[in-house]
């Protein structure tokens, strides 16, 4: 019989783990309707936010495998919205950049991801919102 202590940690991963199926769920249907996959958007937004990054860079932040990103940008450099540039500071290390199309697509998607994420969330007002993102952060540390 797990103790109150394990009960409390097991119902917030419960809680977690469904309120983050939701925003996938959100987000994956939003990219679908724009011929893009969640991970495709996950690398334009960070190329966006970030600029032209190692791909091990991108695996770090998403949190997934090189092999992973390397599937992932090789179909966005198909489509056209990203490309691998060699670094200028190590010529072992290839960087992703946007190009033009993919900082149109990114800057096209961008104001219905934020109105989709933000009626999400639309539950907690904002006081609530600034807290569970400070608590949140606080478990990844």
């Amino acid at each position: 019989m797990p103790s109150e202590k394990n009960k409390i940690a097991l119902e917030l991963w419960e809680k977690l783990s469904k309120a983050h199926d939701k925003v996938k769920r959100v987000q994956s249907k939003q990219m679908f309707e724009n011929k893009l996959t969640a991970p495709q958007f996950g690398v334009l937004d960070i190329l966006n936010k970030i600029g032209p990054v190692p791909l091990k860079k991108i695996s770090e932040e998403m949190m997934v495998t090189g092999a992973n990103i390397t599937c992932v940008v090789d179909n966005l450099e198909k489509e056209g919205f990203v490309k691998r540039v060699p670094s200028k500071e190590d010529r072992r290390v290839i960087l992703a950049e946007l190009t033009s199309p993919g900082k149109s697509k990114i800057d096209s998607l961008m104001p219905a991801y934020v109105e989709n994420i933000s009626s999400v969330i639309s539950g907690l007002n904002e006081n609530e919102q600034k807290e569970l993102t400070k608590l949140l952060t606080k478990l990844q540390s």
